[in-house]
């Protein structure tokens, strides 16, 4: 289950660039639209946490840096699972602990590889739609590396 000084309240807001993409919080599981067919969980979560009835995908993204394996590829690795279920016309939720650093790095690369938003907008549109918006240093350099092709 969510960690306990995870804020209990659910963040659920339409990604900027495609209403089949939501984005938001773990605590939005506990009430996840019925629209919803796939959740892409970008940290830990309980067993039973993401209902049964939708297509549940992790990916271990730690929010400190130097703490990723392989964190270029990671981060695209989930812009592009995400894009590869809206390819299948799925609802997606993409969330982190709190919306904050690492659903917004995630939702803003989704914007820039595989919608064709430039990187300053897609950020800007992610920064106006996550009311706790502030994604980490590392995770927007990242970013960029991925989208500048580095």
């Amino acid at each position: 289950m969510a960690q306990p000084d995870v804020r209990r309240s659910g963040t659920l807001e339409q990604h900027p660039a495609d209403p089949g993409v939501l984005l938001g919080s773990v605590a939005t599981l506990d009430t996840l639209p019925i629209e919803v067919d796939a959740v892409v969980s970008l940290r830990r979560v309980g067993a039973q946490q993401v209902p049964a009835r939708v297509e549940s995908i992790q990916v271990w993204l730690v929010d400190q840096p130097d703490r990723n394996a392989n964190l270029d590829f990671t981060l695209a690795e989930a812009a592009d699972m995400i894009a590869a279920l809206r390819a299948e016309d799925k609802t997606v939720f993409v969330h982190c602990a709190e919306a904050r650093s690492r659903t917004s790095a995630v939702a803003a690369l989704y914007s820039a590889r595989n919608l064709g938003v430039a990187l300053d907008e897609a950020w800007a549109g992610i920064r106006n739609t996550l009311p706790d918006y502030d994604p980490k240093r590392f995770l927007r350099d990242a970013v960029a590396r991925i989208v500048s092709g580095e």
